[in-house]
């Protein structure tokens, strides 16, 4: 294995181009070699280390080609990744201190694809941080797309809630490719303040990136855009976390914070612990909730987070606990991961009964309500994904103009018969309604993503304030993201 990662290395600084051709053929298998779970160890991801720019830290990373080993008995994966990892490294900051991100494109260049196109200017990445309240020109918009060995400065303020974001390519038509390689990874907003809540902290705080992937026996991950996955996106017969196909984590009898994130690009999970223990919830996309919630399922959309905790206290030392995938009980994606307790005890955390305050927004029969309807159309190319009839273009009209500081109601159609995970740029929102059925916002917690159920509706409401400019909102289907289902609105003063 060594020889041969040592010849794929070489093979990258000579000429990734070429090794993605070969790593890449145009009519693979279509199905994974079966992979025994459990046999290989969690990875966590490296924290980035910063410099000091004056009172801003500047994180650098790279966009470039890379190997890794996702299972023992899989040749290695060629990857895209941020410093060459799959997945990036997580940055930690804090909250109300500002950091710059530069990130450099070294990506190969003008592939022709497994999918049968080539990537076209335009088409390379622009990186977005999924949930982040940041200037339009530091949202990863595909405009600002960045030039092959060019490197953009993005500008976070982190003025938001402590919470989990992640990062991840958000290039013109060719974000469900680029993820799948292997372009995202955790950002973490920490506040000072949540240490008094006496949560589990440290090397007992772990994200955990779940998605899923479809692989060539050489080792190289298998997309292909086909009338099929147009229509449901790509979805994987094997499941990762932090780029390890069902990994296993030793764990002591205590309590544990997992940051889950659902990095696929089409898979939703139904998450549920195979001893029949809750998960506890305590937050999701935009931070804390207002309290604890313990659940026997979590689903998961794509790009949605939960916050949860696993307390292994009351298992006996040598238990196996398994993180289950209900959605598929009876496949080969059924198995997320498996906790193995062994270690020795480490102290304890707590979970307070209050985590965070909570107020509803102000909503009234006045506050202006919009409606957007995700459809399909088709064209002789195929399938293709619509917002209120319109596919996206890079010069289109917003679909929405929101003054600064107002409160509106947001209502998408989903006459489908595929689920939309529906994501706002810019802002946190609260859930209103499902299917005509009103909610508990404070159940929801701050949101920016949540799925529109075939043939349902959902009606969020957000405050529009910070910034001005333009912002996308879209489905989180990547391939439906790419293949339309996108659009501008614009905050004007």
């Amino acid at each position: 294995m060594m020889r041969n990662s040592a010849l794929g290395l070489a093979a990258l600084m000579v000429s990734p181009r070429r090794l993605f051709a070969e790593h890449h053929p145009q009519s693979p298998s279509g199905t994974s070699p079966m992979l025994t779970p459990f046999v290989d160890a969690l990875k966590i991801p490296p924290v980035l280390t910063p410099v000091m720019r004056g009172k801003t830290r500047l994180y650098t990373l790279t966009m470039k080609a890379g190997l890794a080993k996702v299972h023992r008995d899989l040749p290695t994966t060629v990857v895209w990744g941020f410093n060459g990892l799959y997945p990036g490294p997580t940055i930690k900051v804090v909250k109300g201190e500002p950091a710059i991100v530069r990130q450099i494109n070294q990506v190969p260049d003008h592939n022709v694809m497994e999918t049968g196109h080539e990537e076209m200017d335009g088409m390379h990445p622009a990186v977005h941080l999924h949930g982040a309240h940041v200037h339009p020109l530091d949202d990863g918009h595909p405009r600002e797309a960045i030039a092959p060995g060019g490197f953009r400065d993005y500008h976070y303020p982190n003025r938001q809630l402590a919470t989990t974001l992640f990062y991840h390519d958000h290039s013109h038509g060719m974000t469900g490719l680029h993820v799948y390689r292997g372009l995202a990874g955790a950002y973490v907003i920490e506040d000072p303040a949540e240490q008094f809540l006496g949560l589990p902290q440290g090397d007992f705080d772990i994200p955990l990136m779940i998605q899923d992937r479809l692989f060539n026996p050489d080792g190289s991950f298998h997309y292909m855009l086909d009338a099929n996955t147009r229509e449901t996106g790509v979805l994987g017969d094997t499941i990762l976390v932090n780029g390890v196909v069902q990994p296993h984590l030793k764990v002591a009898r205590r309590k544990y914070r997992f940051r889950i994130v659902n990095g696929s690009n089409a898979r939703i999970y139904e998450l549920q612990l195979g001893s029949g223990q809750p998960l506890i919830q305590i937050g999701t996309d935009g931070g804390l909730l207002p309290k604890p919630y313990p659940k026997t399922m979590i689903e998961l959309v794509p790009s949605e987070r939960a916050d949860v905790i696993v307390d292994f206290a009351q298992y006996s030392p040598g238990t196996q606990v398994i993180l289950r995938n209900c959605a598929t009980c009876t496949d080969r994606t059924a198995y997320v991961m498996r906790f193995d307790v062994e270690l020795p005890g480490a102290g304890d955390a707590i979970v307070p009964d209050c985590l965070a305050p909570w107020e509803d927004l102000p909503v009234t029969d006045q506050t202006v309500t919009r409606q957007f309807t995700l459809n399909r159309m088709t064209t002789p190319g195929g399938t293709m994904w619509t917002i209120n009839g319109q596919t996206f273009d890079l010069n289109m009209t917003p679909l929405a103009q929101v003054k600064h500081g107002a409160v509106e109601r947001w209502r998408f159609l989903n006459p489908t018969n595929h689920p939309h995970p529906v994501h706002i740029h810019l802002i946190q929102f609260q859930v209103l309604e499902i299917n005509g059925v009103a909610q508990d916002p404070s159940q929801h917690g701050w949101k920016d993503t949540l799925v529109a159920p075939p043939g349902g509706s959902i009606v969020v409401a957000a405050r529009f304030e910070g910034y001005t400019g333009r912002y996308l909102f879209h489905c989180h289907n990547l391939e439906h993201e790419d293949l339309g289902m996108m659009a501008d609105y614009e905050i004007v003063p």
